[in-house]
């Protein structure tokens, strides 16, 4: 039986899925992140062969006809040196193909025309398509040089702004409050040893955003405002890259901060209205790994048909 693998390794957890032919799902697993730029390759390797072979128990076969990974280590498709220095010996196939994660989430959208594809999670990316086929991509800098409106800007400027409120030089916030407790803090002098020492795991710091968007619903101002501030700087970067596009064209929001956050999805849109009210801006429909999937049936000339569609609508159902 011909197997197609379709993998996204996100910056925190990496999610896979094998599919045969007719797209019917047949196994899927969450394991932990392939990012080898920040774990290393070693750690990457470990943690990829733990998901290649809990799928190939699930579904009796130790080879896939094609695979594809996407992989936030890459701006752009990996070399065949790189490509194998992560899966040599870990996944059997004679077609592997590794990209940028924003690139084969971008097959999501099954959309030939122009488009462009906004990722909010722990990093922050823009990736736009123009009619030709040509890729560019904004932001993605990494956590220290910019990434804003990724979950990490987020926090770290929640955190920030409580930290001047406990100062007394922010008005009040529920934020100093929430960071006390979430990284269980004696008082919020005592942060600045639980932040260096030893360096507390982005993931950690990025997920402290969801008590951001908590004291926003709750009528907080400052956590509103930097809500405000981080969906337009996201929003200021997509519109540099497009503007030179159609007026119409179709724009996809993925990630963590956009899927569970109604507030930002909605400023990150009204801001966007901004440059066009004709822009087309929605929510993916379909999860990142059936991009990877998807682009796997492309690199062997598999066609995406109403068939293959209709059973990669019922992947939902597929549990881990």
């Amino acid at each position: 039986m011909a197997l197609y693998l379709g993998v996204d390794g996100g910056g925190v957890k990496t999610t896979a899925i094998v599919a045969n032919e007719h797209g019917k799902v047949l196994a899927k697993t969450v394991g932990l992140s392939i990012d080898y730029k920040t774990i290393g390759l070693t750690d990457a390797r470990k943690n990829l062969k733990n998901i290649i072979k809990d799928l190939c128990e699930k579904t009796g076969e130790d080879e896939f006809k094609s695979a594809c990974i996407g992989s936030s280590a890459l701006s752009s498709r990996a070399s065949e040196k790189e490509t194998t220095a992560l899966v040599s010996n870990i996944i059997l196939s004679e077609n592997i193909r590794m990209d940028s994660s924003i690139i084969t989430a971008m097959e999501c959208m099954l959309y030939d025309g122009p488009c462009a594809l906004v990722i909010s999670g722990i990093d922050s990316m823009v990736a736009a398509r123009n009619s030709k086929g040509k890729v560019t991509k904004a932001g993605g800098w990494g956590y220290l040089l910019g990434n804003e409106g990724s979950g990490y800007a987020i926090a770290m400027e929640a955190i920030r702004r409580a930290i001047r409120a406990f100062e007394g030089s922010e008005q009040p916030t529920k934020l100093l409050n929430e960071m006390i407790e979430y990284f269980n803090l004696y008082s919020p002098q005592d942060f600045r040893y639980k932040f260096f020492d030893p360096v507390t795991e982005r993931s950690k710091i990025s997920a402290f955003a969801s008590r951001v968007f908590s004291c926003a619903s709750a009528g907080d101002k400052v956590a509103v405002n930097i809500i405000a501030e981080q969906a337009s700087l996201l929003a200021g970067t997509t519109k540099s890259l497009i503007k030179d596009f159609p007026s119409d064209m179709v724009i996809g929001m993925w990630g963590g901060v956009f899927v569970n956050n109604r507030r930002f999805r909605n400023e990150f849109t009204a801001s966007m209205v901004s440059q066009s009210a004709d822009y087309h801006i929605e929510l993916l429909n379909y999860p990142a790994e059936c991009g990877a999937l998807f682009a796997s049936y492309k690199a062997n000339n598999i066609q995406i048909t109403d068939e293959l569609m209709k059973n990669i609508d019922l992947y939902r159902g597929v549990r881990v």
